[in-house]
């Protein structure tokens, strides 16, 4: 099951909830007390996904690992793959 699947699955499962409750459905006291927030949950959930989303890019974003020796191996490469273009005739500019 891939990932996106599996978010389709829970979105689902989700709206079916959402809907059976805010179209009256599903009656209980409770939910009449709580309608106003019962709306209003998916746009919650959206600025909390959000959040969480922001706040995994910028934490992986401060704590990405620098590769210093793979840094160093590819100009080396960059450097012998010029030096070979230019024994085979082609003009580079640098």
């Amino acid at each position: 099951m891939t990932k996106l699947f599996e978010w389709f699955m829970a979105a689902a499962c989700f709206f079916s909830v959402y809907f059976a409750i805010v179209l009256r459905q599903v009656k209980h006291p409770l939910l009449d007390e709580y309608m106003l927030e019962i709306q209003f949950s998916p746009l919650f959930l959206v600025l909390l996904f959000g959040i969480f989303s922001a706040t995994v890019v910028l934490y992986r974003t401060f704590t990405f690992n620098n590769c210093e020796e793979a840094a160093k191996e590819l100009m080396e490469q960059i450097k012998e793959a010029k030096a070979d273009l230019r024994s085979k005739g082609l003009v580079l500019s640098d």
